[in-house]
């Protein structure tokens, strides 16, 4: 579905639809199930010549099929990203934990899928500048948190335009590491990234640094960093920023997180080739004259 809007103004869009299908769906609260399912669609990124047909596709999907797309998206997710387990962990449990989602809560998730991607999600990320411009999950957050006053206390979304005007007037030439203290879904970041890029640097090479106390904005902010492309430098935690263990603690589960994953992998490829080993292999000999006889 093209679309003339600005990519702000698109992503209004696709959060207002996404917004009033989860709660005509579910009702308020468990917004780590529609966020999470409209981060598993937005990794596709379709091209220009397959967004239609992807659409119809991803629309099209049953309420079984839709969650088991979305299950193999988390699971891409951890076995590519071990680095941001910890962050995303609000999104990839709605998925993988030991609860299963109330029928309800799948029907709202499927509501939300065919939602997001009709009114032209795959036209937002499917376009690396566009994608790169525009803080969907930011908008995303701040639309559905604003229909209950209390956990809206706190948050909320900086457009786009006023984060790249104190990035462009602020970020110092040759910046290789960026930290903020309240980092939200990252707008800041992706107004610095882009500065960044502006001016020839790389936001891959550099550190991305960011705490806050909301669960859900962290785990938008590791969606983003995946989105727009920050690299593997990238530190999110959930925290108090004003405690001087919040950094250090990010970096410790972040670590942990990465070392595990990484025997886990020794451990799988150890297992398969004992498996290929002790799995008898049929006999391909060539039978003599006798033996056929």
């Amino acid at each position: 579905m093209a679309t003339n809007k600005t990519p702000d103004a698109h992503a209004h869009a696709i959060a207002d639809a996404v917004d009033t299908a989860w709660h005509r769906a579910h009702g308020y609260g468990h917004l780590e199930v529609p966020l999470s399912v409209v981060a598993a669609f937005a990794f596709l990124a379709p091209p220009p010549h397959e967004r239609e047909a992807v659409t119809v596709w991803a629309a099209g999907l049953g309420r079984d099929e839709m969650r088991r797309f979305v299950r193999t998206q988390w699971t891409a997710f951890l076995n590519a990203r071990p680095d941001l387990a910890n962050p995303i962990a609000p999104f990839a449990l709605v998925w993988h934990g030991d609860r299963q989602l109330s029928d309800q809560a799948l029907r709202g998730a499927h509501d939300v899928a065919r939602s997001a991607v009709r009114t032209g999600l795959f036209d937002l990320t499917g376009d690396a500048d566009i994608r790169r411009s525009v803080d969907l999950f930011g908008v995303l957050l701040t639309v559905m948190k604003g229909r209950n006053v209390q956990s809206a206390q706190g948050a909320f979304y900086t457009p786009g335009h006023i984060a790249d005007l104190l990035s462009s007037q602020s970020l110092p030439s040759g910046t290789d590491s960026v930290f903020e203290p309240t980092v939200g879904t990252g707008g800041m970041f992706r107004a610095a990234a882009r500065t960044m890029r502006e001016r020839g640097e790389d936001p891959a090479c550099a550190t991305w640094v960011g705490i806050d106390v909301d669960p859900l904005a962290i785990a938008c902010a590791a969606v983003n960093a995946v989105l727009w492309e920050l690299g593997s430098g990238v530190v999110l935690g959930v925290g108090d920023s004003l405690s001087e263990d919040a950094v250090i603690r990010a970096l410790a589960q972040r670590d942990e997180t990465v070392r595990t994953a990484h025997h886990v992998r020794i451990m799988r490829r150890t297992l398969d080739a004992l498996e290929t080993l002790t799995t008898p292999r049929p006999n391909t000999r060539p039978h003599s004259r006798k033996e056929r006889r």
